[in-house]
């Protein structure tokens, strides 16, 4: 019993202090090789996949973070704040064009790996997960 108490309590611990943190600072970022600039605009387009190719001819792999989670909320309110339909219905039309949104992994981590990796890929993280792998071409704020 005396345990079980001490779990409960030690479960509540957890769950405030997870309400207490930070929201997070969301950046864009791509492959070290990429040099060009990005700006919010473009990062709308890429992600709703009217923008398909960088300025070399390359395809641009847009990567998501899974649905729900609390940086791909504060990037989708701030990406697309005057979008005016909701995105799910955009990618249910898209879906019958034959348009797959763009792919979703589960962790920052996954997400700063796939773009170091793939010189063509574009994501977004928290700024408290950037390491030296990616180069960041935008703070959303």
């Amino acid at each position: 019993m005396l345990a079980h108490l001490a779990l409960c309590i030690g479960l509540l611990g957890v769950v405030a202090a997870a309400a207490d943190a930070p929201p997070p600072n969301v950046v864009v970022i791509v492959h070290p090789s990429r040099t060009g600039a990005v700006s919010r605009d473009d990062v709308q387009r890429i992600y709703l996949k009217q923008r398909r190719f960088w300025e070399d001819g390359r395809a641009i792999l847009p990567v998501n973070r899974e649905y729900g989670s609390d940086v791909r909320k504060a990037f989708e309110r701030i990406v697309f704040a005057d979008w005016k339909i909701p995105l799910s219905r955009y990618w249910n039309e898209q879906y019958f064009l034959g348009i797959l949104p763009p792919a979703t992994l589960a962790s920052d981590s996954a997400v700063r790996q796939y773009v170091a990796a793939r010189p063509d890929a574009i994501g977004y993280i928290d700024a408290r997960n950037l390491d030296d792998t990616v180069r960041v071409v935008l703070r959303l704020q």
